[in-house]
C-alpha cells in the first residue's frame, strides 16, 4: 500500500452549498451518484441501502459500478476538481455524458457527512475519504485542502475486479429508515428505459423495473394496432413503446402515459416526469400547471407518464443549460422551453379529458347492462333520462368497486324518480366534478330512500325529544367529555346525534388527528411533513357543509369561556387541512357566548364561526319545530294550515300546470318555510 496526499481547491462554503443544501432527498442524491456511473460507461450499478436495523451512526449506503474506474492521477486531476464540465472539456467515455456542472460527486453530502471513494483499474485501486467537516472553510477563505489517500490492491469483495468505482456514504443524516420500495420507484422514474436497458441498476439486488400498475388504459396501447387513434398526427417511436411529436423547429419529444384503475398512492408515481438524455429534468409529480383548471382534474391521482425531451440538454456551455442543478425542475421561464410547456399543457388537458370521458362511458355502459337499473332509467321522462345519464358518468370518477358503483347509480336514479328529491338533482350536478362530495351526497340519498313515510315521522318526533334533552344539558352545563364512566357529556350526545350541530351538515368524522386525516386522503407526504406538535392536532368533528365546504368543529362545555389561543389552534387545523384540500374549509367553535379575550376581529372572518350552545340549540330546534304541528295533528296551529295549503296547491300544479291566474297572483307569494329567518342572527347560521 502506498500513501498519497490528494488536493482539492475550495472557496469558503462552496462544498456545503453544492452538496448539503442541494441534495437533501435520498432519491435525488443517489440518482446523481448513479448518473456518474453512466458517465463512466458502467453496464451495471449496485445500490445497497439498509432495510433492517437502520441506525444513522452505523448504517451505510453503497453505490458501486463496473465503469471505467480512475487512476490516482484521474482522481487528483478530474474527480477532485469541483465544477469541471466534462462536455466542454471533451468526454472520455463512449456515451453522451449526463453530468454537466461537475458537482454531482458532492450529492452524497446531502444525506451523509462522509464519502468514501474506492476506484480501480489496471490492477490498482485508489482510496480516500471526503469528510464535510474537514472541507468547510470560512466564507472568504480559499486554499488547497489536503486529503489523505492510499494506493492499494483491488479489494477482494468488488463486483468487477478489472475496473469500477465504489462510493460508501457514512454518518448518515436522516433519522428515519429508508423505504426501499419507494426508492426503487423514484430511481426508476429518474432514468429512461434506454438508460436502464444499457446500464442495469439494482437496489438491494433487485433490478429497477417499470412500475407495477393495474392499467385502465395506456397511450400508446401496446396491445392494439391503433395508429389511427394517435393524436395530432403523432407517430410511433422507433422503440415501439412511445409516441413522438415535433413541437416545432425540429424539437422532438417522445412520450407515453396511462391511467391506473386505482389511485396511485405515492406522489412520486403521479403525473409526468420529463427526462433529458435519459435522466430526470423535471421530477414528478408534474402536470404542466393545469391540474387546478383542467376538466377531469380528479384524474391526476391516476395519471402516470414519461416525456423524453433530449433537446433541452443538447448544449455543453452554461448558457444553454435549462435544467436546475439538482435535476428537479426545468427553467420554464426560458424562451427555449415555451413550446414544450404549451404542448405539455395541451397533452395533460387532453389526457385528463380522455380519463373523464372513458370512465363516464364505462359507467353508463355498466348501468345499461344491469336490467333493473336500465328499466328504471327507461321509465324516466325524456328530459330526466338525458340529465340522469349525463350525471351518471360522474360516478365513474369515484374510486370504488363495481358493486358500490351500481349502488350509487341506483341512488342517483332515485333522485329523479321521486319528486321530493328533485331539489337534490341540482346538488348532484354541482358536485359532479368533486368525487368526494358526490360520493357523500349519493350515499346520503341511498340512506334516505330506505325510510318510509311513517318511519320519517317517528324519526322527527324522536329528534324533537333529543333536542329537548340537548337543551337541558346546555342549561346544566354538561361537560365536554366524560371523565367518569357513565357521565353524560356533550361530545357523546353530538356523536350519537350529529344533526344537533346543524341539520344541513353531513358530519363525516369525529376525534381524528390532522395527520391521520391527511393519510386517509392519500396525502402521505404532507402528513410526513407535520411536526410532532402538528401531528398531535385533533379536531372534534368534521362535516360537509353547504356549497361543498368542509367544516372543522371544536366544542367546549357551555360555561367555558374560549381564549384567542383556542381560536388560533382551530385555525391551524384549517391551515394544515387546506394544504391537501382545494375546497373551502371553515372553522366552527362552539362554547359559551362569553369569551375570555377580546375576539371582535375574529367574528368578521368569513371562514370562522363563533357560536354559543344556545344559538346552536335554537337553530336546530327551529328546523324541526317547523313540522311539530303537522306531526301532532294540531289543526289550529299556523304551521299545520300552511302545510295543508301547500299540499293542495302542489297537487293542483302537478295536475293542471304552474299558472296562478290574476286572482291568485294578487294574493302574493305562496307559503315559505323561512326556517333561518326565525333565528335572531341568521347570518351566523
Amino acid at each position: 500500500m502506498t500513501d498519497r496526499t490528494f488536493h482539492m481547491a475550495v472557496l469558503g462554503r462552496t462544498l456545503e452549498h453544492l452538496g448539503v443544501q442541494m441534495y437533501k432527498r435520498r432519491d435525488t442524491a443517489i440518482a446523481e451518484l448513479v448518473a456518474n456511473c453512466w458517465d463512466a460507461d458502467a453496464t451495471r450499478v449496485w445500490v445497497s441501502i439498509p432495510d433492517d436495523g437502520y441506525d444513522p451512526a452505523t448504517s451505510v449506503f453503497v453505490i458501486e459500478d463496473d465503469g471505467n474506474g480512475m487512476s490516482s492521477d484521474d482522481v487528483e486531476g478530474q474527480y477532485l476538481v469541483v465544477g469541471r464540465n466534462r462536455r466542454s472539456n471533451g468526454a472520455d467515455g463512449s456515451r453522451k455524458v449526463m453530468g454537466r456542472k461537475g458537482i454531482g460527486k458532492l450529492a452524497g453530502f446531502g444525506i451523509a457527512t462522509k464519502i468514501q471513494l474506492t476506484t480501480w483499474r489496471d490492477g490498482s485501486a485508489t482510496q480516500l475519504t471526503l469528510d464535510i467537516a474537514k472541507l468547510k472553510l470560512g466564507d472568504n477563505d480559499m486554499r488547497q485542502i489536503e486529503i489523505p489517500g492510499q494506493l492499494v490492491p483491488v479489494p477482494n469483495d468488488v463486483k468487477n475486479a478489472e475496473h469500477g468505482t465504489r462510493i460508501v456514504l457514512t454518518d448518515l443524516k436522516h433519522s428515519s429508515p429508508p423505504d426501499v420500495d419507494r426508492l426503487r420507484e423514484a430511481l426508476a422514474r429518474r432514468f429512461s428505459r434506454t438508460v436502464r436497458g444499457s446500464m442495469a441498476i439494482e437496489v438491494n439486488d433487485v433490478a429497477l423495473a417499470e412500475p407495477t400498475v393495474d392499467w385502465e388504459y395506456r397511450m400508446p396501447d401496446p396491445s392494439a394496432d391503433a395508429v389511427a387513434t394517435f393524436p395530432d398526427g403523432d407517430t410511433l417511436a422507433e422503440s415501439g413503446e412511445e409516441l413522438q411529436h415535433d413541437i416545432g423547429g425540429g424539437k422532438i419529444v417522445r412520450y407515453r402515459y396511462g391511467f391506473s384503475k386505482t389511485v396511485l398512492q405515492s406522489a412520486e408515481m403521479r403525473g409526468f416526469t420529463i427526462l433529458t438524455n435519459g435522466k430526470t429534468a423535471q421530477a414528478p409529480p408534474y402536470f404542466f400547471a393545469v391540474e387546478a383548471t383542467a376538466s377531469g382534474q380528479h384524474g391526476t391521482k391516476y395519471l402516470l407518464g414519461t416525456i423524453e425531451a433530449d433537446f433541452l440538454d443538447a448544449g455543453a456551455d452554461d448558457e444553454s443549460d435549462l435544467v436546475s442543478t439538482d435535476r428537479q425542475e426545468i427553467d420554464w421561464e426560458a424562451p427555449e422551453t415555451k413550446d414544450l410547456l404549451d404542448w405539455g399543457a395541451d397533452l395533460t388537458r387532453r389526457a385528463l379529458r380522455e380519463f373523464r370521458d372513458r370512465r363516464a362511458e364505462k359507467t353508463k355502459q355498466k348501468v345499461l347492462e344491469d336490467d333493473d337499473l336500465r328499466k328504471r332509467v327507461e321509465r324516466l321522462d325524456p328530459a330526466s333520462k338525458k340529465r340522469a345519464m349525463s350525471l351518471m358518468g360522474s360516478i365513474g370518477l369515484l374510486d370504488t368497486d363495481d358493486g358500490k358503483e351500481l349502488e350509487l347509480a341506483s341512488s342517483l336514479i332515485s333522485a329523479f324518480e321521486y319528486q321530493q328529491f328533485h331539489d337534490v338533482v341540482d346538488q348532484i350536478e354541482a358536485a359532479s366534478n368533486d368525487p368526494d362530495q358526490l360520493m357523500l351526497l349519493l350515499a346520503s340519498i341511498n340512506s334516505w330512500k330506505a325510510l318510509e313515510g311513517r318511519a320519517i315521522l317517528e324519526v322527527i318526533k324522536g329528534r324533537i325529544s333529543i333536542i329537548e334533552k340537548f337543551y337541558a344539558m346546555i342549561v346544566n352545563d354538561a361537560p365536554e367529555t366524560a371523565h367518569v364512566t357513565g357521565d353524560e357529556n356533550m361530545h357523546d350526545l353530538v356523536a350519537d346525534f350529529p344533526w344537533l350541530l346543524d341539520p344541513e351538515w353531513q358530519v363525516l368524522a369525529e376525534e381524528k388527528s390532522i395527520s391521520k386525516q391527511l393519510r386517509e386522503w392519500a396525502e402521505h407526504d404532507l402528513a410526513d411533513q407535520l411536526t410532532d406538535e402538528h401531528g398531535r392536532q385533533r379536531y372534534d368533528f368534521m362535516a360537509l357543509g353547504d356549497q361543498g365546504r368542509l367544516v372543522v368543529i371544536e366544542i367546549k362545555r357551555a360555561a367555558y369561556a374560549p381564549t384567542v389561543d383556542d381560536i388560533h389552534r382551530l385555525l391551524q387545523y384549517k391551515a394544515n387541512l387546506n394544504k391537501a384540500e382545494d375546497r373551502t374549509v371553515i372553522c366552527v367553535f362552539i362554547s359559551s357566548e362569553e369569551f375570555a379575550d377580546k375576539v371582535d376581529q375574529y367574528r368578521k372572518m368569513d371562514e370562522l364561526q363563533l357560536l354559543g350552545w344556545n344559538k346552536v340549540h335554537k337553530r336546530t330546534k327551529a328546523y324541526y319545530e317547523h313540522y311539530r304541528a303537522v306531526l301532532e295533528g294540531d289543526v289550529d296551529a299556523p304551521d299545520f294550515g300552511s302545510k295543508s295549503a301547500e299540499v293542495a296547491r302542489t297537487r293542483e300544479v302537478l295536475d293542471n300546470g304552474a299558472y296562478r291566474g290574476r286572482e291568485r297572483r294578487a294574493t302574493g307569494l305562496g307559503p315559505q318555510d323561512a326556517i333561518r329567518e326565525r333565528l335572531d342572527d341568521p347570518g351566523q347560521g
